[in-house]
């Protein structure tokens, strides 16, 4: 996933008081939202410790850059690690004691409410602040707000709500993936519940060392019936959600690590580094050397 650099978060953080003060409302068939304020912190320009304080909405503290240490209600320490989050639930006391003396975090403000019952787990998650890991799409979607510098006209409003959304939406999979899986078989159709069920043992596997056939085989469903389903219900084919798992797991090791291609290449079964950058540059459209340096690793392959 894309890192951010200290000089870029700071940079955002000096210019970022339009941020501050937006008042958003966000709603569709699974929740809705209202969104306070967001800010970005970098050490550069303030101190990344905090108060003891309280408040009546949640509170969003995700480490961009170094980790940090929490406090909850004066008897709980949270090591949280960089590119790891913590949802703090209303009326917590919380603050920050400790964190290295560089780093950026991104916060915001906002209430919460599920409206689809397929997530109903998701609100007790919330109501213990645990740290949670980034999916491979939170850092690309902060990533864009942050290149943002101006949300003052209307259309560049609406495409930081869009951005917003998708990241609330990738927030929630981080904290309750594939919720509806704890669910009576009777709340989802037998295709709805098959899909869902697959689709954990392809997260499970993060797409690796897995084909159509194997899976058809797995789960004793006909190998054509079963993708038929798949596009019913996902509209992709089963070969479309191995490849964007498998995918998503090339980018997180092509941009958090300083493996070379081709040791990728054999975590994630692919013949060689050539095949692999064919396969890269289909979904994600860099080749892996241009997503390489664009998530600012340092090391050369």
């Amino acid at each position: 996933m894309p890192m951010l650099d200290t000089e870029t978060v700071a940079g955002v953080s000096r210019k970022s008081h339009a941020w501050e003060n937006y008042d958003l409302c966000i709603e569709n068939d699974l929740f809705q939202c209202r969104i306070y304020w967001i800010k970005v912190i970098g050490s550069e320009t303030e101190s990344l410790f905090t108060q003891y304080t309280k408040h009546t909405f949640y509170e969003i503290q995700y480490a961009l850059e170094g980790r940090i240490v929490m406090q909850i209600e004066r008897n709980q320490d949270i090591r949280i690690e960089q590119s790891n989050f913590i949802v703090i639930p209303p009326d917590t006391f919380h603050q920050i004691i400790d964190g290295d003396s560089v780093g950026a975090r991104f916060i915001m403000a906002f209430s919460l409410e599920i409206k689809d019952n397929c997530l109903s787990g998701l609100q007790h998650d919330l109501s213990e602040p645990i740290p949670y890991r980034e999916t491979p799409q939170m850092r690309k979607l902060l990533t864009l707000m942050l290149g943002k510098q101006d949300y003052d006209t209307p259309l560049r409003r609406k495409q930081l709500v869009g951005y917003l959304e998708c990241f609330l939406l990738e927030m929630m999979e981080a904290i309750s993936p594939f919720v509806y899986r704890t669910l009576p078989q009777n709340a989802l159709n037998d295709k709805e519940l098959r899909v869902a069920q697959i689709q954990k043992f392809i997260a499970d596997c993060n797409g690796v060392g897995i084909r159509p056939s194997d899976i058809a085989q797995r789960f004793n469903i006909c190998e054509r019936h079963l993708n038929r389903i798949f596009v019913e219900i996902t509209g992709a084919t089963l070969k479309e959600n191995i490849n964007r798992k498998k995918l998503a797991k090339v980018e997180e090791l092509v941009a958090t690590t300083n493996l070379s291609f081709r040791e990728i290449s054999q975590l994630c079964d692919f013949s060689d580094a050539y095949t692999m950058n064919k396969f890269f540059k289909k979904y994600n459209y860099n080749s892996l050397r241009e997503y390489r340096a664009l998530s600012h690793v340092k090391k050369e392959p």
